[in-house]
């Protein structure tokens, strides 16, 4: 027994993968598909109805009963007789049919109507043979007549004249042929007839010379014989007078009147609808597909690990209610049991496993660009990590921009600039936290050259400290495909961690942002998809629909450049932009 081939999975993935795009494209392709009905309701509206009206005529060879030849008849050529109905003759008659009927003549003899001397007269009417056509079926001898017309009377009258025209011309026709072949036979027997009475006269003379001599007749046995044969081949030509009789001839026959059309041939509305709705479908999956396929923004979680390169070691639900950017929520500590929490929970589960296996202590959350989470990331991964017993210090190292303070309440106004430039040591900017086992440094006044002092020998001496003290080091860092920071960075820490917005990210980001570190040799390990709405998920498995909007701005900031993670509201100044309010103490038994 033959095995049962199963389905290839990657088919079964594309396949989702296209019905996936069109529903998410519904509203577009609907909205084709009933302007493609309104159109072809508008088209069928304004379109003039017209009626078609069809007759049957029976095609024949009118002297098939003369012509045959042992017993064998011929038929008639259909190519033939389908070019004689539009003949001139054929649609003179027809003119003069159609005109009979306009004046109530219609029980007129047709040979009468179209007699020689009148279609000698006449000429066809303009455009009459126009919308008619003929055919025929291969092999059959029956001729369809077809004629439409805006009038269903005039539709069914000219296919009745056309159908009796191509009659009579046919009888016509014929008629005259076999009058004519009886003029030899009529004058063979006008001879005869001559040679006959002589025959008789000669016949007469014979008897009465014999008679007066009372003798017998010896020269009437010839006499009879002459007369006997030239009886018989008049008798010969009075029989094939008979066979080209006109009562002889076989014409075509009109099988049934024609149609009386009660119904338009067009427009068919319901063909027209259907057609309208088949293209605006068409149209509308046609320009799904095309949007789809040239739509360059992340639509699945097998999307950002194709282009990253790495594996997605969580995918982060969007925050319910949260709808300004700029305010800093710590989710893991405000709402330890919730799925976003449980998501940044399964991240750590992923660091922790990376730790055992490459001795990871040392992680960089980045991103592409701006507004793609990765601050909000950082912060919540080191809540979940502390929360897991793990001493972790958290590094803002996101020199130009930083947020990381603002989800602590924390200050700004010592921090990492200071530690590099010599005036602080690490202990002395570290901020007391609410979360045990969890310690914050914040980025410090913004400085001038923020690329040089993260790529400086002190950047490495100062991670290099903190690794020493703590079982994990976060490091926030600013976005990669923006400014040079953290490709500075990346060879001073174990691990790279890449954040992607599900709303705002690309793959040609992703990929650009993946090359940037490959040029640096960087330890990229995993990718994070921040802020996924399982509400407009596409229906498939392991493939999900995002929601699209990227959307990025530039701000003037030190040195006259700038970006921003905030979707709406204006870049903060320094430590002046909005703050959260420090998060209430959460012992770490009930954080889930």
């Amino acid at each position: 027994m033959a095995a049962i081939e199963s389905p290839n999975p990657e088919d079964t993935f594309r396949l989702r993968e296209y019905f996936g795009a069109l529903w998410s494209r519904k509203w577009s392709i609907i909205a084709l598909t009933l302007i493609g009905v309104l159109a072809s309701g508008i088209y069928t509206y304004r379109t003039t109805p017209v009626y078609t009206s069809t007759i049957s005529v029976l095609a024949t060879n009118p002297t098939a009963t003369i012509d045959q030849t042992g017993g064998v008849k011929f038929p008639p050529n259909m190519d033939v007789e389908r070019s004689l109905i539009t003949a001139y003759p054929v649609a003179a008659c027809a003119t003069q049919i159609l005109s009979h009927l306009a004046d109530d003549h219609i029980g007129a003899d047709l040979s009468t109507i179209c007699s020689p001397d009148t279609l000698a007269k006449t000429v066809p009417a303009p455009k009459i043979k126009q919308n008619l056509t003929v055919s025929f079926v291969q092999g059959s001898t029956v001729l369809n007549l077809a004629d439409t017309e805006p009038s269903r009377k005039l539709a069914q009258a000219k296919v009745q004249a056309f159908a009796l025209a191509y009659v009579n011309y046919k009888i016509t026709l014929t008629q005259a042929s076999l009058a004519a072949r009886r003029v030899p036979v009529n004058t063979q027997i006008a001879v005869l007839d001559k040679s006959l009475a002589s025959a008789n006269v000669t016949f007469q003379k014979h008897i009465a010379a014999a008679a007066a001599a009372g003798g017998q007749c010896f020269a009437c046995t010839a006499d009879a014989q002459k007369i006997a044969v030239i009886q018989q081949q008049i008798g010969q030509f009075q029989q094939q007078l008979l066979s080209l009789s006109d009562t002889n001839i076989t014409p075509p026959q009109v099988l049934a009147p024609a149609i009386y059309p009660l119904q338009p041939s067009s427009p068919n509305k319901k063909l027209n609808i259907g057609l309208g709705i088949f293209v605006g479908l068409a149209l509308g999956i046609g320009l799904a597909l095309l949007r789809e396929r040239l739509d360059d923004r992340l639509r699945s979680r097998a999307d950002l690990e194709d282009n990253a390169g790495v594996p997605v070691l969580a995918v982060i639900p969007k925050v319910p209610g949260w709808r300004k950017k700029s305010d800093a929520r710590l989710v893991t500590a405000t709402e330890p049991k919730s799925a976003v929490a449980e998501a940044y929970r399964t991240l750590r589960t992923g660091i922790l496993f990376a730790s055992v296996q490459r001795g990871i202590k040392t992680v960089m959350v980045c991103s592409p660009l701006a507004g793609d989470g990765k601050t909000t990331t950082a912060t919540n991964l080191a809540v979940v990590l502390a929360d897991g017993g793990k001493r972790v210090i958290l590094l803002s190292a996101d020199l130009r921009k930083p947020r990381v303070h603002q989800f602590f309440g924390m200050e700004n106004d010592k921090g990492v600039s200071n530690i590099l430039a010599g005036e602080l040591q690490p202990w002395e900017s570290l901020g007391d936290q609410t979360i045990d086992n969890l310690r914050v440094l914040p980025s410090g006044p913004v400085p001038a050259k923020p690329a040089e002092l993260l790529g400086s020998e002190r950047m490495g001496e100062l991670i290099a400290g903190l690794r020493e003290v703590a079982d994990f080091v976060i490091i926030d860092t600013a976005p990669v495909l923006l400014v040079a920071d953290a490709a500075a960075l990346s060879p001073l820490v174990d691990a790279v961690l890449l954040v992607a917005n599900a709303e705002n990210s690309t793959r040609s980001a992703v990929a650009h942002a993946r090359e940037r570190f490959e040029q640096v040799d960087a330890p990229l390990i995993g990718a994070v998809l921040n802020n996924f709405d399982p509400t407009r998920a596409r229906a498939y498995t392991y493939r999900y629909r995002y929601g699209y909007g990227y959307r990025y701005r530039t701000y003037g900031g030190y040195g006259g450049y700038g970006y921003r993670e905030y979707a709406d509201e204006p870049p903060p100044n320094g430590d002046a932009g909005r703050r959260a309010e420090p998060p209430a103490r959460v012992p770490p038994s009930q954080r889930g």
